[in-house]
């Protein structure tokens, strides 16, 4: 399971963010304990002043008496200020000679001023006042002292005002720096980074036609162009790879062509030391058995049973002598007589005559021909030799109830770079392995116009294993003595000296169809 990680975006922007957040706090921390101490010691020299002038308004024979009109005036308007919080007046011996408003009395700190004559001051437990205290002199004596007492709340109030302002201006200024940083963070960074990475997985997927143009700093422009760089190294190596592997490919199938070729040979000139060893040894014994025999089948007439012996004697030596002949038409082909040969009627000849022999009996046939049919330009007796071998081939693999189908129709071979566009669909094995890849490539030009021939049956059908061995010579699946692995054979080494090729489709219990392509043009036939 892939693991939960947060996106690049996420990961700068929080630590932006607590970056800002701790540099807010720092600044506000400084910047409100500034503001507060300078509100708080000009608040202290403000009492300051006004006590002072708060004792020169006292009468200067008698300060402590608390008569004169103007302090108490003074004093008067003083109560009516809002920062106003209380003021006291004492004699030398500590008795309250004068308050406004003054909740606290006599404290210590006025006592210990009274005792020093120093002026000091002092801030209430919460901090929310200031007192100033101050000695009252006539002629260098410590007659009394005072306490003037302001309150610090407006101070306290201006403050938080601030802070609510400042923290609205921060925030301000928090959302537009985190939009203006996530939208530059997005198009000098993130977009690059993620076209970085698609293209990435596109070279994973194999696709090494990418090319990545990037905007940004420089260090992303530099890790782009290596990623080109690297891209191209990569495309270079394939392309070395794959003329290496297609050298291989070459070398491969040119060694399989040529094996299989060897084989061929090889079977071919077995076939034909056989076939020569065979008509030499059994060719003359042969025929005085069958000349006997029937110079005996004259003599005895009048004997059934002796007379059918010698009619068993001269089948059996007819098969004989049709083996050693088909023997002798494998290994070597009679010369080929090449005409342009009318299809449609070669194979209505062809059904004519197998009809009248009675061999397409008890099945039906269908046979469709195309309007547009062309000539051919083959052997016309070879061609019907391959049409009789399929015919009756399709025959005995039929019940009395078969349907026998054939079609013939124009088509056009294309060579395409993915493959062949008219390869027939289904299980289909060529005369040779891989036909339609490599050696029917070869054999036709790169547009070739040919006549496709397809015979179809209900038959039996070929099962999977033996589709590739059909067309090899003595491969058989009759019965022993019903064949002898040659008609195939034949027929497709008919076929490829036309310059076409032959192929099956066929499955167990679902009938077969073999499709014979022949060119049209005398060009076309392979050497």
């Amino acid at each position: 399971m892939k693991p939960f990680r947060f996106s690049l975006t996420f990961a700068i922007l929080a630590s932006l963010t607590c970056l800002l957040l701790l540099t807010w706090f720092l600044l506000s921390l400084i910047s409100f304990k500034t503001a507060e101490n300078d509100l708080v010691s000009q608040r202290n020299e403000e009492g300051r002043l006004l006590l002072a002038s708060f004792i020169n308004l006292l009468p200067s024979h008698a300060p402590v008496s608390g008569e004169s009109a103007m302090a108490r005036r003074f004093a008067e308007r003083l109560a009516a200020e809002k920062s106003f919080a209380g003021l006291v007046l004492i004699d030398e011996k500590g008795r309250e000679l004068y308050t406004v408003k003054d909740r606290v009395g006599v404290d210590s700190r006025l006592r210990e001023v009274l005792r020093k004559g120093e002026e000091t001051h002092s801030f209430s437990t919460r901090g929310l006042s200031v007192s100033r205290y101050a000695p009252i002199k006539v002629d260098g004596k410590i007659a009394g002292a005072a306490r003037l007492t302001l309150s610090l709340q407006t101070e306290y109030e201006r403050l938080n005002k601030s802070r609510q302002i400042f923290l609205a201006y921060f925030m301000l200024d928090f959302l537009l720096l985190l939009g203006f940083g996530s939208y530059l963070l997005t198009r000098f960074i993130v977009i690059p980074i993620k076209r970085l990475l698609a293209a990435t997985e596109k070279i994973a997927r194999g696709d090494l036609s990418q090319k990545v143009h990037v905007p940004g700093s420089a260090e992303i422009a530099d890790l782009a162009e290596a990623f080109n760089k690297m891209i191209a190294a990569l495309k270079e190596k394939r392309e070395d790879v794959n003329r290496y592997v297609t050298s291989l490919e070459t070398i491969n199938r040119e060694l399989h062509e040529a094996r299989l070729e060897a084989v061929r040979s090889e079977k071919m000139a077995s076939v034909g030391l056989l076939a020569a060893g065979t008509a030499h040894e059994i060719g003359t014994p042969l025929a005085a058995i069958m000349g006997y025999a029937s110079i005996l089948h004259d003599e005895c007439n009048d004997d059934p049973v002796k007379a059918d012996y010698l009619n068993r004697i001269v089948a059996e030596s007819g098969r004989i002598d049709r083996i050693v002949r088909g023997l002798l038409d494998y290994a070597r082909p009679t010369p080929a007589f090449y005409e342009h040969v009318d299809v449609a009627e070669l194979i209505s000849a062809t059904m004519e005559m197998l009809t009248e022999q009675g061999v397409l009996k008890q099945i039906s046939t269908s046979v469709e021909i195309a309007d547009d049919l062309e000539a051919v330009y083959v052997d016309r007796h070879q061609l019907q030799q391959v049409f009789i071998n399929l015919f009756m081939n399709a025959k005995a693999a039929m019940h009395h109830d078969g349907k026998l189908g054939i079609r013939a129709v124009m088509d056009e071979y294309q060579i395409n770079p993915g493959g062949v566009s008219n390869v027939p669909a289904g299980i289909t094995k060529g005369r040779r392995k891989e036909d339609f890849k490599k050696v029917f490539v070869a054999a036709f030009q790169a547009a070739t116009r040919l006549v496709r021939i397809v015979i179809c049956d209900n038959g039996e059908g070929i099962a999977t294993e033996n589709l590739e061995r059909i067309f090899d010579p003595f491969f058989t699946t009759k019965e022993p003595g019903q064949g002898t692995g040659l008609g195939l054979a034949i027929c497709a080494r008919i076929i490829d000296s036309f310059g076409g090729r032959i192929t099956v489709e066929s499955a167990k219990d679902r009938g077969s169809i073999f499709t014979v392509w022949l060119p049209t043009k005398p060009g076309s036939r392979s050497v």
